[in-house]
């Protein structure tokens, strides 16, 4: 039976056109929306990447919404009646009329109600009643409302505001970090953290991506700062970072009345999750730091997304007349938890069950099964687990020989999509995106071919390369967003790799491929994956690796087979494409003194002279192997 929430507008029994709800909320994140009906159930949810108004262009943001409008009108769910749409950065009049040109542009018939993203969280965490709402994650602002009377503080972009944000306290231990360096003129733990977290090797490296980051990658560093509390930098920028909120705080309560001599009642603080939520020393903090300049304050954690409020507020937009053909309320009368838990307590969403489907399909993967020849591991000696290890690994070449006639099919269509300027894709997230993002970073070098040529997409971008973010597999939004953004058109080829068949990134960047026309492979080692596109420009390749040695460790035979197969895929097709002349890679890209050598020595080879003279005549020739052999 499907929960009623408290934050429901009266049904109808009136045979009108249903009403229907969307709610759009975009940060410098990401950006998440809901379908809800009129009796306050939400329908549908999704998200997808950033949508800043200040920091992303139209056509990205065109890109997300016509997503949403994809998913969101397939079924029993038609257009909706009115869509809210709140973007951080959408501040003037001129901004709210732009943001309603592109909701024209996608959902031309409903109605619009227009904000910044501080709006929809408000109405999300309070609803109609009066408080103060402090959100701070990428960036940082207060709304407070009392009355008539709404004040914002801050909201100034990074650059003139964003106090106390995540992406302050990232930048902070930049300059801290560089600071450090140059007092000691050494690299000091903090400084090697940071190193470590970004996946660089000298201070160098840093100033330079400092120079490149976006601002949520200057925000990611909070991991590093929390981590590392105890450090007295890191303890110094969290201090300022809650006595900044604290303050501004105070003062948007005192902007609108709260703080005055008369009022002695509770004023409703409600924190937006950000990093509030996943940084408890950071909420404890923050909390106290409030306290201290407000005793009255009630504060609060809102778990409900922004998007609930911004379809609340979109629903609370219809015409009086319509209203009472409805038979709707004005509105809903919200307590201090505001949208309540609408989200996480609808079982029957289809988010639940698309959850709980993945959930079931994943447990019944055969890489996730316990291995019979494994059971009592950890009691075996070393000499014998390196055997086990050994024997495991054996299983993986006869299990990809089983795949030969499959195989063949996704090289051929390599091979003709890179002969006429298509490109090839691997997609996937943790080990099986690493194996990929380091077969494309290895044509270059080795065939000479150009890096656009063959590339790799990983859930988490490169950051994901040297740490885990295995949590961005679980969108599928983002893997179509990867796509959208890549340029994926017709005669490219995109190969998903997935060990269990149902990573939502990888196949709905796979959606994505296939809906522009691209050949699409499925690479998996699951029999059990259900995934299939019915067209003849999809394949799928399962190889039955078995179990692994450690339980669900797909990063052993899994990646093992992974590895061997994109080699086969790159590497045969690289010779087809004649960039191997016998077994020498003649299109060598020749950067380091190793690959001069081995340069010479083919060059020495093909032309059937010494090493020496081979070495002077590229040396002159500018190390251009390829050109120099063109007329073998």
């Amino acid at each position: 039976m499907r929960r009623r929430s408290r934050f429901k507008v009266r049904g109808t029994t009136n045979k009108l056109e249903p009403l229907f709800f969307l709610g759009i909320e975009g940060g410098a994140s990401r950006t998440t929306a809901v379908l809800m009906d009129a009796k306050g159930y939400i329908l549908k949810c999704t998200e997808g990447g950033s949508s800043n108004f200040r920091l992303t262009k139209d056509a990205e943001i065109l890109r997300f919404w016509k997503q949403f409008q994809k998913e969101f009108s397939t079924g029993k769910f038609s257009q909706p009646t009115a869509v809210g749409a709140f973007l951080a950065g959408c501040r003037t009049h001129a901004d709210k009329a732009h943001v309603r040109r592109l909701l024209q542009a996608v959902w031309p018939h409903a109605r619009y109600v227009v904000g910044n993203d501080t709006m929809s969280a408000f109405a999300a965490a309070l609803g109609e009643n009066d408080g103060i709402m402090l959100i701070c994650g990428t960036g940082s602002i207060v709304r407070a409302r009392r009355g008539e009377t709404t004040v914002q503080i801050g909201g100034w972009g990074h650059v003139g505001g964003d106090r106390g944000s995540g992406y302050w306290m990232g930048r902070e231990l930049l300059r801290s970090v560089f600071r450090s360096h140059d007092e000691k003129s050494a690299i000091d733990p903090l400084t090697q953290s940071v190193l470590v977290f970004l996946g660089l090797n000298k201070l160098e490296e840093l100033v330079q991506w400092s120079l490149e980051a976006a601002k949520d990658e200057v925000a990611s560093l909070t991991r590093v700062l929390f981590r590392h509390v105890r450090h007295s930098a890191c303890r110094h920028i969290l201090q300022e970072a809650v006595e900044i909120l604290a303050a501004d705080v105070a003062l948007a309560a005192w902007k609108v009345g709260f703080l005055s001599s008369d009022t002695s009642s509770l004023i409703n603080v409600a924190l937006n999750p950000g990093l509030a939520k996943y940084q408890p020393l950071f909420r404890r903090r923050l909390i106290e730091a409030i306290q201290q300049k407000i005793p009255e304050a009630q504060i609060f954690l809102s778990e409900t997304e922004g998007a609930v409020g911004a379809a609340w507020l979109a629903a609370t937009q219809m015409r009086k007349e319509e209203r009472k053909a409805y038979n709707l309320s004005s509105a809903p009368l919200l307590g201090k938890e505001g949208m309540g838990e609408v989200l996480r307590h609808l079982p029957n969403s289809n988010q639940a069950k698309d959850v709980s489907t993945r959930h079931r399909d994943l447990a019944k993967a055969l890489t996730e099964q316990r291995n019979p020849r494994t059971m009592d591991l950890d009691q075996r000696s070393i000499p014998r687990l390196i055997q086990t290890m050994l024997d495991e690994e054996s299983r993986t070449i006869p299990a990809i020989a089983t795949q030969t006639k499959t195989m063949a099919q996704a090289i051929e269509w390599i091979i003709d999509s890179l002969k006429h300027g298509g490109r090839l894709f691997y997609v996937g997230t943790g080990t099986s995106g690493r194996l990929g993002v380091l077969d494309a970073a290895e044509c270059p070098p080795t065939f000479g071919c150009d890096p656009e040529m063959v590339q790799g997409i990983i859930a988490g971008g490169i950051r994901a390369m040297t740490q885990s973010v295995e949590a961005a597999e679980d969108n599928a939004n983002y893997g179509r967003q990867a796509i959208i953004n890549r340029g994926v058109r017709r005669n490219d080829v995109v190969v998903g790799i997935t060990a269990s068949g149902s990573t939502p990134f990888v196949l709905g960047a796979l959606e994505e491929a296939h809906a522009r026309g691209s050949k699409v492979v499925l690479l998996t080692f699951n029999p059990n994956s259900a995934f299939r596109i019915p067209h003849s420009a999809f394949t799928k390749i399962v190889v039955p690796t078995g179990p692994e040695m450690i339980a669900g460790s797909t990063r052993l035979k899994a990646g093992t087979a992974t590895k061997l197969i994109l080699n086969m895929f790159s590497s045969i097709a690289m010779v087809r494409l004649g960039r191997v002349h016998s077994n020498l890679m003649v299109d060598l890209d020749p950067t380091c003194e190793k690959l001069h050598g081995r340069a010479a020595r083919i060059y020495a080879v093909v032309k059937r002279v010494s090493y020496d003279k081979a070495w002077s005549r590229l040396e002159k020739g500018g190390w251009n192997l390829k050109k120099l052999l063109k007329r073998i």
